[in-house]
């Protein structure tokens, strides 16, 4: 012996092969070098294994294997195909304390059993490879190999019951085992259920009609709780339990982990002893141990799966919302592209435009291009940010704003035709309006109100200049008017003289009397007449060509003295004068025939009451009148003049002017059929190109003549 307490090996003893058979490079190599440095014994070559393979190359070689894993994990599910591996080479398990040994030695070819959850383990595995290695065994063992009892039988099912997946597999292979094992008919397993314990599985033997639910109490309950089995040798005089089944004597019941009651019974009285119970006890600690794994892998298997439908959930709400990102993405392009394509739209319009934006219902300007300001000498910063119609909209014509608001709400293109003061006077335009999305249904921008100002929320008034077209238009009517009256003079008045003329020739040819010549001549002379109108009527395209700047406050005191006004007076302002292009004479005559035409409907309504003044007058200066005399006054608008008369006894004069504050009462309607035998009146107004109105109500009665161009030194 040593002085540190070991023995040497035999001179002639050769040094050991051991292999050992770890799950993990660490875990072997670890342990194979902690036993390779024990000292007692014979010297041993330790090789760390960690592949089946390796251990059916190796073994053949090898004295002894260690399998280093515990059975009933993962790791040492392996534990089969290694013993198969080894083949005739000893295997001894190197374990933990939860594989009990009765277990192990119950296993075809585990030849030895350490457990390494003790101090000394290893020392221990060391000695346990020299006992099998050697042969030796003590009398126990050799006893209980030659008469394989309960144990032996429990340890050939630990492969089986650890290859379970399935709680019921093991619920069933369990009482199998026990029923095969103890040799017992009656024999079931009852799970704790709401408090109660029911039979889950039978042995064939028990009929399990008899078997009933009983309350989770009584001795059934401590054992559960407290792990230990519970051995009854006679019922009936025994009153801890009642007799489960009718002929069963003695009883035997073991805890199955906290899940429920192993019960196994017999008709003889004492059937069950301790080398009976102790193997059974192991045996449903491990296989409580391996519902835990079971219970361990479901749960792990309910949370993968959950984790998956999760994961999935989310890659399909990541994919959703990378297609909004991608719709997003493309909508923001598109309307990138049509903002940018508007803008150069808008300020590449050769004409004048605005560019509108709607803002809680009510179209405000938001820019404007360079022709709007070289137009309409307009600052820009002066209307940006100010409603629409403020600007558009002219004074005098408030009635438009309405249409116009109606029309840039709708979101729908329309047109209007608007006058406005412009540097060059005032113009007729064509306003177009254009919203950004015309094109989309009206379905789809109708709001809940019934409007589309939400759904178009800007767009552009674009200014077209129509007063040369409307003046040709004017122009051509005029002419038209002129042919019209032609034909109708020629159909009428011509036609009657020479009829006339015909029938007295045939007269004064039948009789010979010389009378019925005067009558031709008479014919003939009425002919003339009618033809010296109609050239007339016909030259005044060519009278219309000589235009002159002609102040209508001038012309209209010329017609005033050249026509019979009685005590009427006329009114003019200095600050209301006008100067126009037209045809002096025309327009001259249009004025006599209007200002007669008035005064004397004046007059022909007067009782004949010549306590007024006796003499017409015409003049700037505010005239002296009396309640009773007809005043007539002649003033400019922003694009024509007027010629409006008050009668004495409706209108009352202004505190200030003594004459009507408004001179144009009333809507102006077209001048046909008023009574005032207006057609030179029109026709030289048509000559011009303007248009004629009448309004009257209350006494008043008022002509408004419109398109009319100003002079260009005015």
């Amino acid at each position: 012996m040593n002085g540190d307490g070991t023995t040497d090996a035999p001179a002639d003893q050769r040094p050991r092969t051991v292999l050992y058979v770890a799950d993990s490079e660490t875990d072997a190599s670890d342990g194979a070098a902690a036993l390779e440095g024990v000292r007692s014994g014979p010297e041993r070559s330790v090789h760390a294994i960690t592949t089946v393979d390796r251990v059916r190359n190796w073994a053949p070689e090898a004295d002894c294997v260690v399998f280093a894993e515990t059975p009933t994990t993962a790791a040492g599910a392996a534990l089969l195909e290694v013993v198969e591996a080894c083949g005739s080479t000893p295997v001894i398990l190197f374990t933990d304390a939860s594989f009990a040994p009765t277990a192990a030695r119950s296993t075809d070819g585990i030849d030895g059993y350490v457990r390494r959850d003790t101090d000394d383990a290893v020392s221990h595995l060391a000695d346990e490879i020299e006992w099998v290695c050697r042969g030796v065994e003590s009398a126990e063992d050799t006893e209980h190999a030659a008469s394989p009892g309960p144990a032996d039988r429990f340890l050939e099912s630990v492969p089986e019951l650890a290859a379970c997946r399935d709680r019921d597999q093991v619920f069933e292979l369990l009482v199998e085992t026990a029923a095969d094992s103890l040799a017992c008919e009656y024999c079931w397993l009852s799970t704790v259920h709401f408090g109660e314990f029911t039979p889950r599985a039978t042995a064939p033997g028990v009929p399990e009609d008899e078997l009933e639910s009983i309350p989770r109490d009584g001795a059934l309950d401590e054992a559960l709780r407290t792990g230990e089995a519970l051995r009854i040798d006679d019922i009936a005089t025994d009153d801890r339990l009642a007799a489960p089944l009718e002929g069963v004597t003695s009883l035997c019941s073991l805890p199955v982990g906290d899940i429920g009651i192993l019960q196994v019974a017999a008709e003889e009285a004492a059937a069950f002893d301790e080398r009976d119970c102790d193997p059974l006890v192991e045996w449903c600690r491990f296989a409580a141990a391996i519902l835990e794994r079971i219970d361990a892998d479901a749960s792990q298997s309910t949370a993968r799966e959950q984790l998956r439908q999760e994961r999935d959930r989310l890659q399909t709400e990541r994919d959703r919302l990378a297609t909004e990102r991608d719709e997003l993405a493309a909508e923001r392009d598109r309307l990138a592209e049509e903002r940018d394509r508007f803008r150069a739209l808008f300020a590449n319009i050769p004409e004048p435009a605005v560019r509108y934006e709607i803002d809680d219902g009510r179209p405000i300007v938001r820019d404007s291009n360079d022709t709007f300001s070289e137009v309409f000498g307009t600052d820009p910063e002066s209307i940006v940010g100010e409603p629409v119609d403020e600007d558009t909209v002219p004074p005098g014509l408030e009635q438009r704003r309405t249409t116009l608001l109606e029309s840039l709400r709708s979101g729908k293109r329309r047109q209007l035709v608007s006058r406005r003061e412009t540097v060059d006077g005032v113009r007729e335009f064509l306003l177009t309006l254009v919203p950004v999305d015309a094109g989309a249904s009206d379905d789809e921008a109708t709001s809940a109100g019934g409007e589309r100002g939400d759904h178009n929320p800007e767009g552009l008034i674009v200014y077209s200049d129509v007063t040369e077209a409307n003046r040709r238009e004017r122009e051509l009517a005029a002419v038209e008017a002129r042919l019209e009256t032609i034909a109708e003079l020629v159909d009428e008045d011509v036609r009657t003289p020479l009829n006339v003329a015909r029938g007295y020739l045939e007269l004064a040819n039948e009789t010979g009397d010389a009378e019925h010549f005067a009558e031709v001549d008479d014919a003939q002379e009425r002919l003339r007449e009618l033809v010296d109108q109609l050239v007339a009527i016909a030259r005044q395209d060519g009278v219309l060509v000589e235009t002159e700047p002609i102040a209508i406050h001038d012309v209209a005191r010329r017609a005033w003295v050249a026509v019979e006004t009685g005590d009427a007076r006329l009114v003019t302002q200095a600050s209301d004068d006008r100067v126009l292009e037209a045809d002096k004479a025309r327009l001259q005559e249009l004025f006599e025939h209007l200002l007669g035409a008035v005064v004397d409907e004046a007059s022909d309504g007067e009782s004949g009451d010549e306590s007024g003044d006796e003499t017409a007058g015409a003049g700037d200066e505010t005239p002296s009148t009396t309640d009773e005399t007809t005043v007539v006054t002649v003033g400019a608008t922003d694009d024509g003049f007027y010629i409006a008369r008050r009668d004495p006894e409706t209108d009352a004069p202004d505190a200030d002017s003594g004459i009507a504050t408004d001179p144009v009462p009333g809507q102006l309607a077209a001048a046909d059929g008023t009574g005032f035998e207006l057609g030179t009146v029109e026709r030289i107004a048509d000559a011009h190109g303007w248009n004629v109105g009448v309004a009257e109500n209350d006494g008043r009665i008022a002509f408004a003549f419109r398109g009319v161009d100003a002079s260009d030194g005015e």
